[in-house]
């Protein structure tokens, strides 16, 4: 239960932060109400406090380095920024469901990883994201596309997801390693097509089965997803509510890539604002007011909503805009907005939320073009860790 010191403190974490009427109900409508008079409302959501962190793939293949990355950054993510989940990248799979190469530094990590937590009694939840790119990925040639319609590509990458949770199957990735993977998250983009999609939850279903089929049940499943769209025809890149809900029976995490949106003026804000109160309403149900066929999902899903913490500027990111100081109270004020006890707003779906996350770290260089400490993991703090 949130104390009234917890809710005065909220209060003022979104006055000082400028989540107020201008910022987030310019447009009156169902998600038109201030969420900063919410915090007062609050009497049982709990605070979001399992955020999550992306990781460069240096992390399990630079056997030289992994060991001084990864004690330095579990030193940062318990004590300073309390991202208690990882998303370390496991590597990219080829055509055929394979991946391009190993992760030579798992054991590395994974021995590191489990003498922190037995030292220092904490907890981390890692899970390696293995990407690739969907048959519509025109920036990249059709031989390094991935067709899931293959039960022969299908297998290969499940055979590949064994390989990171288990340490007896063959080829295994954590064998003699002293803790395994929590699970696996999947990353194929783009991800709209209809056909596509439909092969991907095939895909997803085909992992469950093989980790419960090993014993493993325990052993989590994510996805990582597009940004939500109302376009009509839809993109390729982007889900809209059906997709997001029906996807969400299959996987124990949602994690949504709510970045590279293309803004053009600093509305990052809001539109995370939106992006958050859409995707939350659309995975519990809530968009259709839990009918029959829009039940609440019975998996105990969560949603994990992305912020980025990279600085290139592409046609899709401007980093001046599109950034963690704008983002973080966009995905704060929804929460707080669903999660008010009054007045039409959606309980249900704020439970489905369990944290943020930021897209990427790669070992804190002085001159990384990612996360780095001086700034945007500063403002990552400000927003979700203290309240941890």
């Amino acid at each position: 239960m949130v104390s009234r010191i917890g809710r005065l403190m909220v209060f003022a974490l979104l006055a000082l932060t400028s989540v107020t009427p201008s910022t987030l109900s310019s447009n009156r409508g169902p998600y038109g109400r201030n969420p900063a008079l919410i915090p007062f409302l609050f009497t049982s959501v709990r605070l979001p406090s399992q955020n999550a962190s992306f990781v460069s793939r240096r992390f399990l293949t630079d056997s030289t380095h992994a060991a001084a990355l990864t004690d330095d950054f579990l030193s940062q993510s318990d004590k300073r920024y309390r991202t208690p989940f990882w998303f370390p990248n496991g590597g990219l799979l080829g055509p055929t469901g394979v991946l391009d190469h190993a992760p030579y530094a798992a054991r590395i990590f994974l021995d590191h990883v489990a003498a922190y937590g037995k030292v220092h009694g904490v907890t981390f939840t890692i899970m390696p994201y293995l990407n690739g790119y969907g048959p519509q990925n025109t920036v990249q040639p059709p031989d390094a596309r991935l067709d899931l319609g293959n039960p022969r590509v299908r297998a290969n990458i499940v055979a590949e997801c064994e390989r990171y949770v288990s340490p007896t199957v063959a080829g295994s990735y954590v064998k003699g390693a002293a803790r395994a993977f929590d699970g696996i998250v999947i990353d194929i983009e783009p991800a709209g097509d209809p056909e596509f999609f439909s092969t991907l939850k095939t895909l997803m279903a085909e992992i469950r089965s093989s980790f419960d089929g090993m014993g493993l049940k325990d052993k989590k499943i994510g996805i990582a997803t597009p940004q939500y769209t109302e376009k009509t025809p839809k993109p390729n890149w982007g889900w809209n509510s059906s997709d997001y809900h029906s996807m969400a029976r299959y996987v124990n995490y949602i994690v949504a890539m709510t970045y590279d949106s293309g803004l053009e003026k600093p509305a990052y804000q809001r539109w995370m604002y939106d992006q958050t109160i859409h995707i939350l309403k659309a995975v519990s149900g809530a968009s259709w007011n839990f009918d029959k066929d829009h039940p609440q999902p019975a998996n105990g899903v969560k949603v994990l909503m992305g912020l980025p913490g990279f600085h290139t500027q592409t046609k899709a990111h401007d980093p001046k805009i599109e950034n963690v100081a704008s983002g973080a109270p966009g995905i704060f004020g929804a929460w707080v907005y669903l999660g008010d006890v009054l007045g039409g707003t959606d309980r249900k779906s704020a439970s489905y939320f369990q944290g943020a996350f930021m897209f990427s770290h790669d070992g804190g260089a002085a001159d990384s073009i990612y996360a780095r400490y001086n700034q945007d993991w500063q403002e990552w703090e400000n927003f979700f860790c203290k309240w941890c």
